[in-house]
Protein backbone atom coordinates (compact mmCIF):
# COMPACT_ATOMS: atom_id res chain seq x y z
CA UNK A 1 0.00 0.00 0.00
CA UNK A 2 1.40 3.37 -0.99
CA UNK A 3 1.68 6.14 1.57
CA UNK A 4 -1.25 8.55 1.68
CA UNK A 5 -0.76 11.83 -0.15
CA UNK A 6 -0.81 15.15 1.69
CA UNK A 7 -4.49 15.76 0.90
CA UNK A 8 -5.47 12.41 2.41
CA UNK A 9 -3.29 13.11 5.44
CA UNK A 10 -4.84 16.55 5.95
CA UNK A 11 -8.33 15.14 5.52
CA UNK A 12 -7.65 12.27 7.93
CA UNK A 13 -6.18 14.62 10.53
CA UNK A 14 -9.30 16.76 10.26
CA UNK A 15 -11.36 13.62 10.84
CA UNK A 16 -9.15 12.79 13.83
CA UNK A 17 -9.70 16.27 15.21
CA UNK A 18 -13.46 15.77 14.93
CA UNK A 19 -13.22 12.44 16.74
CA UNK A 20 -11.15 14.06 19.49
CA UNK A 21 -13.95 16.60 19.87
CA UNK A 22 -16.45 13.77 20.27
CA UNK A 23 -17.94 13.90 16.77
CA UNK A 24 -18.36 10.34 15.49
CA UNK A 25 -18.81 11.80 12.01
CA UNK A 26 -15.04 12.26 11.91
CA UNK A 27 -14.69 8.70 10.60
CA UNK A 28 -16.20 9.84 7.31
CA UNK A 29 -12.89 11.59 6.59
CA UNK A 30 -10.90 8.34 6.63
CA UNK A 31 -10.46 5.95 3.74
CA UNK A 32 -12.66 2.93 4.37
CA UNK A 33 -11.80 -0.76 4.60
CA UNK A 34 -8.45 -2.49 4.57
CA UNK A 35 -6.98 0.22 2.35
CA UNK A 36 -7.95 2.73 5.02
CA UNK A 37 -6.17 0.68 7.66
CA UNK A 38 -2.95 0.49 5.64
CA UNK A 39 -3.16 4.16 4.78
CA UNK A 40 -3.60 5.04 8.46
CA UNK A 41 -0.73 2.74 9.41
CA UNK A 42 1.57 5.17 7.59
CA UNK A 43 0.67 7.74 10.27
CA UNK A 44 3.46 6.17 12.31
CA UNK A 45 5.82 8.32 10.21
CA UNK A 46 4.06 11.40 11.57
CA UNK A 47 4.12 10.10 15.12
CA UNK A 48 7.83 9.18 15.28
CA UNK A 49 9.24 12.77 15.31
CA UNK A 50 6.88 13.91 18.05
CA UNK A 51 7.50 10.80 20.10
CA UNK A 52 11.29 11.13 19.81
CA UNK A 53 11.16 14.83 20.63
CA UNK A 54 9.08 14.10 23.72
CA UNK A 55 11.56 11.45 24.89
CA UNK A 56 14.49 13.74 24.17
CA UNK A 57 12.89 16.55 26.16
CA UNK A 58 12.15 14.18 29.06
CA UNK A 59 15.77 13.12 29.38
CA UNK A 60 17.29 16.53 28.57
CA UNK A 61 17.14 17.62 32.19
CA UNK A 62 18.79 14.46 33.48
CA UNK A 63 22.58 14.65 33.42
CA UNK A 64 22.81 10.89 33.98
CA UNK A 65 21.00 9.96 30.75
CA UNK A 66 22.27 10.44 27.19
CA UNK A 67 19.98 10.52 24.18
CA UNK A 68 22.02 9.84 21.04
CA UNK A 69 21.57 8.32 17.63
CA UNK A 70 21.48 4.79 19.02
CA UNK A 71 18.64 5.82 21.34
CA UNK A 72 16.76 7.44 18.44
CA UNK A 73 16.96 4.24 16.42
CA UNK A 74 16.01 2.01 19.36
CA UNK A 75 13.05 4.18 20.40
CA UNK A 76 11.82 4.34 16.81
CA UNK A 77 11.96 0.55 16.61
CA UNK A 78 10.07 0.27 19.91
CA UNK A 79 7.38 2.65 18.68
CA UNK A 80 6.95 0.71 15.43
CA UNK A 81 6.82 -2.60 17.32
CA UNK A 82 4.12 -1.19 19.58
CA UNK A 83 2.27 0.42 16.66
CA UNK A 84 1.94 -2.73 14.58
CA UNK A 85 1.96 -5.07 17.57
CA UNK A 86 -1.18 -3.42 18.93
CA UNK A 87 -2.85 -3.73 15.52
CA UNK A 88 -1.94 -7.42 15.40
CA UNK A 89 -3.27 -7.98 18.92
CA UNK A 90 -6.54 -6.23 18.10
CA UNK A 91 -6.85 -8.18 14.84
CA UNK A 92 -6.62 -11.55 16.59
CA UNK A 93 -8.81 -10.52 19.52
CA UNK A 94 -11.56 -9.26 17.23
CA UNK A 95 -11.25 -12.35 15.07
CA UNK A 96 -11.64 -14.52 18.17
CA UNK A 97 -14.69 -12.54 19.26
CA UNK A 98 -16.29 -12.80 15.85
CA UNK A 99 -16.06 -9.04 15.29
CA UNK A 100 -13.29 -8.89 12.71
CA UNK A 101 -15.47 -6.62 10.56
CA UNK A 102 -14.78 -3.82 13.08
CA UNK A 103 -10.98 -4.01 12.85
CA UNK A 104 -10.29 -1.65 9.95
CA UNK A 105 -12.51 1.18 11.17
CA UNK A 106 -11.30 0.97 14.76
CA UNK A 107 -7.60 0.83 13.94
CA UNK A 108 -7.87 3.57 11.31
CA UNK A 109 -9.43 5.92 13.86
CA UNK A 110 -6.93 4.81 16.51
CA UNK A 111 -3.93 5.48 14.27
CA UNK A 112 -5.05 8.87 12.98
CA UNK A 113 -6.10 10.22 16.39
CA UNK A 114 -2.74 9.22 17.80
CA UNK A 115 -0.99 11.88 15.69
CA UNK A 116 -2.48 15.02 17.31
CA UNK A 117 -2.44 13.41 20.76
CA UNK A 118 1.30 12.72 20.50
CA UNK A 119 2.01 16.29 19.46
CA UNK A 120 -0.10 17.63 22.32
CA UNK A 121 2.13 15.63 24.67
CA UNK A 122 5.22 16.98 22.90
CA UNK A 123 4.00 20.56 23.32
CA UNK A 124 3.23 19.99 26.99
CA UNK A 125 6.67 18.45 27.55
CA UNK A 126 8.29 21.40 25.80
CA UNK A 127 6.38 23.84 28.02
CA UNK A 128 7.52 21.87 31.08
CA UNK A 129 11.20 21.89 30.04
CA UNK A 130 11.26 25.56 29.03
CA UNK A 131 9.50 26.58 32.23
CA UNK A 132 7.09 29.04 30.61
CA UNK A 133 4.27 28.04 32.92
CA UNK A 134 4.19 27.34 36.66
CA UNK A 135 4.65 23.69 37.62
CA UNK A 136 1.17 23.51 39.13
CA UNK A 137 -0.39 24.60 35.83
CA UNK A 138 1.80 22.20 33.83
CA UNK A 139 0.75 19.36 36.13
CA UNK A 140 -2.89 20.32 35.72
CA UNK A 141 -2.49 20.44 31.92
CA UNK A 142 -0.77 17.05 32.07
CA UNK A 143 -3.69 15.60 33.99
CA UNK A 144 -6.08 17.16 31.49
CA UNK A 145 -4.14 15.65 28.58
CA UNK A 146 -4.19 12.24 30.22
CA UNK A 147 -7.95 12.49 30.70
CA UNK A 148 -8.35 13.59 27.07
CA UNK A 149 -6.29 10.65 25.79
CA UNK A 150 -8.27 8.19 27.90
CA UNK A 151 -11.57 9.68 26.78
CA UNK A 152 -10.58 9.66 23.09
CA UNK A 153 -9.45 6.03 23.34
CA UNK A 154 -12.75 5.18 25.06
CA UNK A 155 -14.81 7.06 22.47
CA UNK A 156 -13.01 5.39 19.58
CA UNK A 157 -13.45 1.95 21.16
CA UNK A 158 -17.13 2.57 21.83
CA UNK A 159 -17.91 3.90 18.36
CA UNK A 160 -15.36 1.96 16.29
CA UNK A 161 -15.99 -1.40 17.89
CA UNK A 162 -19.69 -0.84 18.52
CA UNK A 163 -19.45 -1.80 22.18
CA UNK A 164 -21.03 -0.50 25.38
CA UNK A 165 -19.27 1.98 27.65
CA UNK A 166 -18.02 -0.63 30.10
CA UNK A 167 -16.56 -2.77 27.32
CA UNK A 168 -14.92 0.33 25.82
CA UNK A 169 -13.36 0.99 29.23
CA UNK A 170 -11.93 -2.53 29.22
CA UNK A 171 -10.42 -1.85 25.79
CA UNK A 172 -8.80 1.33 27.11
CA UNK A 173 -7.34 -0.51 30.10
CA UNK A 174 -6.06 -3.26 27.80
CA UNK A 175 -4.49 -0.65 25.51
CA UNK A 176 -2.78 1.03 28.46
CA UNK A 177 -1.43 -2.29 29.72
CA UNK A 178 -0.13 -3.15 26.25
CA UNK A 179 1.54 0.27 25.83
CA UNK A 180 3.05 0.06 29.31
CA UNK A 181 4.36 -3.45 28.70
CA UNK A 182 5.95 -2.59 25.35
CA UNK A 183 7.54 0.69 26.48
CA UNK A 184 8.75 -0.44 29.90
CA UNK A 185 9.98 -3.79 28.68
CA UNK A 186 11.86 -2.55 25.65
CA UNK A 187 12.99 0.99 26.51
CA UNK A 188 15.77 1.65 29.01
CA UNK A 189 14.97 5.39 28.89
CA UNK A 190 11.56 5.09 30.54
Amino acid sequence: MAAPDRIEVATALYGAWRLIRGDAGGVAYFRAGREGFWSAAWAVLLVVPGHLMTLGLHVSGDDMVRFGLEDLVRETEILVIGWFGYALLVFYLLQGLGRSNRFDGYMTAYFWTTVPLVYAETLLTLLRVVGLLPDALINLLGLGLLMLVLWVRWFIARTGLGVAGFEASAVVVGTMVFDFFVSKTLSPLL
